[in-house]
């Protein structure tokens, strides 16, 4: 081959392995800020604790607190591509169907993922949102499985990466929800969607996709929508709605001051009412 075709070839592996669109333009770049407070779109969350009496594996023993932090982080994550998960609730149940689980699962520690549905507690998964369902152990870190469920396992074991987050189930968690929201794999090691690595970032072109997949979920608010309904709570009473949806707005970059003073309006209202809902 002549040493310019070979250049030329070099030149090209090189673009390739850079990750650049020889095509035309650069490849996406990634998202390292929140966009402004009133175009965030807002998901809401439902959080499960399955526990099991005969199942180690299934048993999960995160806190509430334990909670609390890895939802922050999963958020502290979608943020950047103005996505806000709203926990709706945290539930603590027992896992469904044990005795059917315990017949199919593979003792061996290897099963086809999809009988993990069988854990899922009927009543408390109707609701207009996407669900997690934290356990203690399976064959992988987690897995979306489609419809509006995923599973996290709590002892989440992640190869760490420059920049990387601090700790591998908040990742994990927000990996699997970024599968929800349309997005495959992408093996890229600082990206979130990689697999097996403490890499958050995403690039413009998912977050386009994230937000557009997230506007057909049910249950998904704008800002102004969960204003709107915030308002219409305090207004007919539903004290404890009113927080619900203050709280989440409090919680996104820039609405901190509108929903503290929202807050305090309602526990103001609440202790001269002497409580209630």
């Amino acid at each position: 081959m002549p040493w310019i075709c070979r250049v030329a070839a070099f030149a090209l592996i090189g673009l390739l392995l850079q990750g650049t669109n020889v095509r035309g333009g650069d490849a996406p770049d990634d998202v390292r800020t929140p966009p402004p407070f009133d175009t965030f779109l807002v998901l809401p969350l439902r959080i499960h604790i399955l526990t099991a009496t005969d199942l180690p594996e299934v048993d999960c023993k995160l806190r509430d607190e334990d909670v609390t932090r890895i939802i922050g982080k999963v958020n502290g994550i979608w943020n950047k591509a103005g996505i806000h998960w709203g926990v709706d609730a945290l539930i603590r149940e027992p896992a469904a169907r044990q005795d059917k689980f315990r017949l199919v699962r593979d003792p061996r520690g290897s099963a086809e993922l999809g009988i993990y549905r069988l854990l899922v507690p009927e009543a408390s998964h109707r609701f207009d949102g996407l669900h997690v369902y934290y356990i203690h152990r399976f064959p992988v870190n987690g897995v979306w499985l489609g419809g509006s469920e995923a599973f996290v396992q709590e002892t989440a074991r992640l190869q760490e990466v420059e920049g990387g987050i601090d700790e591998p189930i908040p990742r994990v968690t927000a990996h699997e929800l970024g599968h929800a929201l349309g997005l495959p794999h992408r093996q890229a090691r600082t990206n979130l969607l990689a697999s097996g690595t403490t890499g958050t970032l995403l690039n413009s072109r998912e977050v386009e996709t994230a937000r557009e997949s997230a506007r057909a979920i049910k249950g998904v608010k704008t800002v102004a929508e969960l204003k709107t309904e915030a308002k219409d709570a305090e207004a007919s009473g539903d004290r404890s709605r009113a927080r619900k949806f203050w709280a989440w707005l409090g919680e996104i970059p820039g609405g901190g001051d509108e929903a503290k003073r929202a807050l305090d309006r309602l526990e103001a209202t609440n202790t001269s009412l002497g409580g209630g809902r």
